[in-house]
């Protein structure tokens, strides 16, 4: 390979470093078509030509205050001004490159958002003791996405070296906001799986058998994924003196309390796998005064529809009943549902075959575990119900934590093995007659 292990670790740090949540991905997305464009790629479309800003949920949507001042950020930050213009503004990037060559349409999707978290500037966590520690407030990448972007830029590389021997074409997608649950939906409402044949996604630091997968192993497809469904609730209620005139007022954090316990309390299904979380509530602006607003966000998984649609009617129910108890009105904001997917059985010979060509990879196992959710599936839906085949690889690494935790880190030589996989991958489908 051209690209060396530090040069793709060098990658891997830079965005660590500079980490960016949902929809703020401005700096990296500038950086990542910087490159792909110094690399020589002619065909990248970036911001509001990779992504549809229609299907932003409002929840995570910048005004244009709060976006022009992530510009200001992420061009301090040594984010390339012209192609934060061309963006638009916006995060997301698709390159693609067209071999010559008769062959199938081929898409790799790379996540690149950053988790909302603190990242501990302490001894001890190898990104503060060799000073890639995010310098962003309140920004960690603590679920492997800058990997995930390092791989991907590996990739890039290794396609030109090989584009003669190579059929068809190829896209890279490097989505924003899958933290947040909009960024797949965006670029598959912007038409880029439309045409896919063979669609791949991964992730770094998954399970096998519910254990974590560790260096030297690989789970060539999942098929577990929960669909997901998140809420924000807006109760509104009445302000008013608690001792001066109680029986005034209208309590909305005793509503958000009393659903978030009965939101926890919800049976299981024996269908199969559900899960249930209230992940924050905020109410209240002093001790002295009854509160009259209050937020509470929600979200619900369940293994198939049938579990969803029990967790949906649950929740609403407790929601409404909570609101009527205390005398209030409610407000829900959808996020939207991500929805359940699975791995298709010939992608994942592919995965394998190619697997076996990569000495790092000792490990090779037909399926994995994500126990929980991942838009990529919203892709790999689309592409399946056109015809397509699509695939998700759970990429084993050893882990200091796990996932979404801020002191999480990885075992970086799996950024090479991973980049060798998929330039295998691209090989084997170029080599077989019959894809």
């Amino acid at each position: 390979m051209d690209y060396t292990l530090d040069k793709i670790i060098k990658y891997r740090r830079e965005f660590h470093k500079y980490p960016e949540t949902g929809w703020k991905e401005i700096r990296t997305s500038a950086r990542i078509a910087e490159i792909l464009s110094q690399l020589g790629y002619e065909n990248i479309k970036v911001g509001t030509e990779a992504v549809d800003i229609n299907t932003i949920v409002e929840p995570v949507r910048l005004s244009e205050d709060e976006r022009k001042k992530e510009i200001k950020r992420a061009i301090s930050q040594g984010g390339n001004k012209d192609w934060i213009r061309k963006a638009n503004g916006y995060p997301g990037v698709v390159a693609e490159i067209d071999t010559g060559n008769i062959g199938p349409t081929v898409a790799f999707r790379f996540d690149i958002d950053a988790l909302v978290d603190t990242e501990p500037y302490e001894s001890g966590h190898k990104p503060f003791d060799e000073e890639y520690i995010s310098i962003n407030p309140n920004s960690v990448h603590a679920c492997g996405h800058d990997g995930h972007i390092a791989i991907g830029l590996g990739l890039a590389k290794e396609i030109l070296k090989h584009k003669k021997s190579l059929r068809g074409k190829i896209k890279l997608l490097f989505q924003p906001a899958e933290e947040t649950f909009s960024g797949a939906e965006s670029m598959v409402t912007k038409g880029h799986l439309d045409d896919v044949d063979y669609f791949f996604s991964m992730h770094i630091g998954l399970s096998y058998e519910n254990k974590p997968l560790p260096s030297k192993s690989i789970a060539c497809g999942c098929c577990d994924f929960l669909s997901d469904r998140q809420l924000d609730v807006y109760f509104q209620g009445k302000a008013a003196h608690p001792c001066g005139a109680s029986q005034e007022g209208k309590n909305t954090l005793l509503a958000a309390c009393t659903a978030a316990l009965n939101i926890h309390s919800i049976a299981p299904h024996e269908e199969g796998l559900f899960r249930v979380n209230v992940g924050e509530i905020h109410a209240g602006v002093c001790a002295n005064t009854i509160p009259a607003n209050a937020l509470i966000r929600v979200e619900y998984r369940g293994e198939n529809s049938n579990i969803t649609n029990y967790g949906k009617n649950r929740v609403l129910t407790i929601i409404e009943a909570a609101a009527k108890m205390y005398e209030l009105t409610y407000k829900i904001v959808d996020y939207g549902e991500v929805p359940t997917a699975k791995s298709d059985k010939e992608m994942i010979d592919i995965v394998k075959k190619s697997a076996k060509k990569v000495s790092w990879f000792e490990n090779i196992y037909d399926y994995g575990n994500v126990g929980g959710t991942d838009d990529a599936t919203v892709m790999m839906k689309k592409v399946q119900d056109h015809g397509g085949k699509a695939v998700y690889i759970g990429l084993g690494a050893d882990v200091t934590e796990p996932l979404h935790n801020p002191k999480f880190d990885f075992d970086e030589n799996v950024l090479i093995a991973a980049t060798n996989l998929f330039v295998n991958i691209l090989k084997d489908i170029s080599s077989c007659k019959n894809l």
